[in-house]
């Protein structure tokens, strides 16, 4: 079974990666507050970033379609340190 990770779907609509989406499970299983958001660089390249916050914590993750034409994971930091989608995983719950 593939994933469709290109930024848009057929009849309009943004598409969510499936990581963001796992992500965001996550957080929500984890009692964090977080806000999502799709932007348009600008050439005109969609993006998605999830920011959440719990306690002293703070996760911010990017994926972006620039040069690929698919979303790929772009950015991982958590308190404003590089980090792995899978460590960010690990230390998120």
């Amino acid at each position: 079974m593939s994933v469709d990770n290109s930024p848009r779907r057929a009849g309009g609509g943004t598409v969510v990666p499936e990581k963001c989406k796992q992500l965001v499970s996550l957080l929500v299983d984890g009692g964090w507050s977080f806000v999502l958001n799709h932007g348009i660089d600008t050439g005109s390249s969609p993006f998605v970033t999830v920011e959440a916050r719990r306690r002293d914590d703070h996760v911010m993750v990017t994926w972006h379609t620039r040069a690929t034409g698919t979303y790929r994971l772009f950015s991982c930091m958590f308190n404003r340190r590089d980090v792995s989608l899978t460590r960010l995983q690990e230390v998120a719950p």
